[in-house]
Formats: structure tokens, sequence, C-alpha cells
């Protein structure tokens, strides 16, 4: 009985360590999903910056700057672990944009406010170009 009870644990340890790694994403998959998650980044980023003219309201601003968010958080994690220095540099530019935003007085007009955040949000198209080049999307 002693011996069932040496080889089951052993067993049970293997068995539980071949369905975890089996499920593991391959290092191609890893790529191809922070690609999607890159790209659809990239598209929420230039609807962002399409929406500062003129014309354009606050809650469609605010709205599209949503999106913006909802998809840099999927990409971050998504690339994290396939191109962590491009995704570093896209971190610190999404800040940069973040302080803008926040640095734009409650008074102001979008007009007033749009030459800001356009440039930053260049500066971050930028990053995440490089981010999407070095992943070979």
């Amino acid at each position: 009985m002693k011996a069932h009870r040496i080889f089951a644990g052993p067993v049970a340890l293997g068995t539980a360590v071949a369905l975890l790694t089996s499920c593991a994403p391959s290092p191609q998959e890893n790529v191809s999903q922070a690609c999607a998650a890159a790209s659809a980044y990239a598209l929420a980023l230039t609807n962002f910056k399409d929406t500062l003219k003129p014309s354009a309201t606050v809650d469609e601003v605010h709205s599209a700057r949503d999106q913006v968010t909802k998809t840099y958080e999927e990409m971050i994690k998504q690339s994290q672990d396939v191109a962590k220095d491009r995704a570093d540099a896209v971190k610190t530019a999404e800040q940069n944009l973040e302080k803008a935003v926040k640095d734009v007085p409650n008074d102001a007009t979008l007009t007033q406010a749009a030459a800001s955040l356009r440039d930053e949000t260049v500066k971050l198209q930028a990053a995440a170009s490089d981010l999407r080049s070095q992943l070979k999307c």
C-alpha cells in the first residue's frame, strides 16, 4: 500500500504540470495577441485624434478617450511579455497624454486644448507604432 502512495504523488504532480503547461500560449500566439491588441489601440488613438476638432463635443472626446484607455490596458497586458521595452515606452507616452488631458483647464475650449492633446497623441502613436514594429505586426 505504501508503494502506491509514493508512486501516486509524482504521477499526480506530473499530470498537473502537463495540464498547466499545455494550456499556456505559444510565443507565436503571444505575439499574435499582442499585435491584435496593438492594432485595436492604434485605431482608438486615431479615433481620439480625429475627435479633436472644433465641432466635437466634450462627451465625444471623453468617449474616444475611454476607448483609448480600454484598448491601452489590453495592449499593455498582451505585449508586456513579448516587447517589454516598447511597452514601457508606450506607458510613458500614455502617462504624458493623461497629464496633458488633466492639465486642460475646465474653462478651456476644445480648440484651445486640441493642439497640446494632438501633439501628445502623435507622440503616443509613434511609441505604439514602434511597439508594433518590434512585434513585426
